[in-house]
């Protein structure tokens, strides 16, 4: 048999499994997934739950996959999305913030599938990755979802199996119905030694009774509502993994064309215009570092205004200046999809000075954002939201960066901003648990 008919059968024979897997750890109310890494010794315990649902995510992702693909090894970059998707998971429960993480394990999960069947419609991690993540959110599973039904046709006699496959059917089964005549045998058999043996008399009846306690009427009324909420999972998950891996790249190549032109027609904005707005802001900023210099500086050098307590001090103000370095994230998003540009793509040279001096300044929010955070956090020691706040400062300013070689190279470098998040939001999940684990 051809090893990619194996494959494809393996695909939908397990879908309804990884629904019903996905409902079942992603609703873990009972903590029965819980360990506990010490052995019992200590405070902080791990749920097992959301990354075993990422590698049984993976591992059906790639079985559909290669089946469709022609059994072809996975890139680089799916094995270090399969690896976010993993981590993210597995960061849930020591992180600072299980909601977040598991947010992130959802959005590395989808963007896994879309890299591992190259169908970006970039062609890789680009600018349009709000658009890749609704088509791997919305388009693809719903357009997929008749894929459940219709993929049945694998276990039809594929064209080299031949005049072979009745003969294989018999023998398919003869086997189970050995095999069920076997274990009937052999309980019998064990039936028997226990009337013998006191010991496997007591172990039977002990599993036995464990096993009918577990049978509870409320144990089996809630496998019966997971099985029935599966079956929507099931179509959403399946029609997004094969709708992913029968494409070939051409839909996704006229969507990334169609896109580029409406963003060419939207830049209607005069050069003129856009110097105005971009040195609005570069003008009030400046006018506001000099008016708060010595207060900003505050954090560097651990002095606080007269009569402030420190606490407040270095809470103040800062949820603003993030708010700040988002604003200025937002106007070069709007000086880039409404301005106009040259055949190109790129801005004049007056542009791309305010536009860096836009992000600088946003570099320079983000450094004393951080000092506030630093200052705090050596009085009053570590918290989940301290610790998340830092992670988020450190991407803003980062993205900063990554804009102004943007605006300077007319390269995008989205790729390289995405991974950064990522990784560094790995990073401080572990650096958190540790924290946790040592307070």
């Amino acid at each position: 048999m051809n090893n990619t008919v194996t494959l494809k059968r393996l695909g939908i024979a397990l879908a309804y499994p990884l629904a019903y897997a996905y409902v079942r750890l992603m609703t873990d109310f009972n903590n029965t997934f819980m360990i506990d890494p010490s052995g019992g010794n200590g405070h902080m315990k791990v749920s097992i739950a959301y990354p075993l649902f990422a590698l049984i995510f993976i591992v059906i992702n790639e079985l559909v996959r290669r089946g469709r693909r022609g059994n072809e090894a996975p890139s680089t970059e799916t094995v270090f999305w399969y690896g976010i998707t993993f981590l993210a998971g597995l960061t849930a429960c020591f992180g600072p913030n299980e909601l977040l993480s598991l947010f992130g394990m959802h959005l590395s999960a989808v963007y896994s599938v879309l890299v591992s069947n190259n169908v970006l419609l970039g062609g890789g991690t680009s600018g349009f990755l709000p658009a890749d993540l609704i088509s791997g959110f919305c388009v693809r599973p719903f357009a997929g979802f008749p894929n459940v039904v219709l993929d049945w046709r694998f276990f039809g006699k594929s064209s080299d199996e031949g005049a072979g496959s009745g003969a294989r059917i018999k023998s398919l089964i003869g086997g189970i119905v050995f095999t069920v005549l076997m274990c009937g045998l052999l309980l019998m058999s064990i039936g028997f030694m226990a009337m013998i043996d006191a010991d496997l008399a007591h172990v039977i009846e002990t599993v036995l009774n464990g096993l009918f306690s577990y049978l509870s009427f409320k144990t089996v009324a809630e496998i019966i509502v997971r099985m029935i909420f599966a079956v929507p999972v099931c179509f959403y998950l399946y029609g997004l993994i094969s709708r992913s891996a029968s494409s070939d790249g051409k839909n996704e190549s006229k969507v990334a064309s169609v896109l580029n032109s409406l963003r060419a027609k939207g830049k209607t904005v005069s050069s003129t215009l856009v110097y105005i707005a971009a040195g609005v802001f570069v003008a009030a900023y400046a006018v506001f570092f000099v008016k708060r210099l010595m207060y900003m500086l505050g954090g560097f050098t651990g002095t606080v205004p007269e009569g402030m307590l420190v606490s407040h001090y270095a809470r103040e103000g800062f949820f603003e200046l993030a708010g700040i370095m988002a604003v200025n994230m937002c106007v070069y998003l709007a000086i880039t999809l409404l301005g106009k540009t040259d055949e190109g793509g790129r801005f004049s040279k007056a542009a791309r000075v305010l536009v860096t001096m836009l992000m600088s300044e946003s570099i320079v929010f983000a450094v004393v954002a951080m000092s506030k955070l630093v200052l705090y956090y050596s009085i009053y020691g570590y918290t989940p939201l301290r610790i998340l706040a830092m992670w988020g400062t450190l991407a803003l300013g980062f993205a900063s960066v990554m804009t102004i070689l943007t605006v300077n190279r007319s390269r995008t470098h989205v790729r390289a901003g995405i991974l950064f998040t990522a990784v560094s939001y790995i990073a401080i999940c572990v650096l958190s648990g540790i924290l946790e684990a040592l307070s």
